[in-house]
């Protein structure tokens, strides 16, 4: 090989590397932003465990309904896919009337912090 060619081999290896290397835990860049979230004071804590995928959350050893139009968030408060979900996170959520999880917010180390219902 020339030297164009192992130089642009050597640029594609490292970019299709780092685009399959899964990522570690992602740090919490926004731990101590000035806007804190408002979390609603209904909303109970525990911690829940990475979905399975059969349209059920474990919180606290207790498997619930997942609501059909559930929103799951994430400690910047994005939007996430339960699936993304790799480890067990603390939360807060909220069930509907029927008794399913509808809102999820996995908490900041500092939220996770302050005493709620369980």
């Amino acid at each position: 090989m020339d030297i164009p060619a192992t130089l642009l081999y050597t640029i594609i290896s490292a970019i299709a590397e780092a685009a399959l290397t899964p990522s570690p835990e992602p740090q919490i860049p926004y731990e101590n932003s000035a806007v804190a979230r408002s979390l609603p004071e209904e909303a109970k804590q525990g911690v829940m465990q990475p979905p399975a995928g059969d349209g059920f959350l474990t919180i606290n050893g207790r498997q619930w309904p997942l609501a059909p139009a559930a929103q799951i968030r994430s400690r910047q408060n994005l939007l996430v896919m339960p699936m993304t979900i790799q480890n067990p996170v603390d939360v807060v959520y909220l069930t509907d009337a029927s008794g399913a999880i509808y809102r999820v917010w996995m908490l900041t180390p500092s939220e996770a912090s302050v005493s709620r219902r369980h």
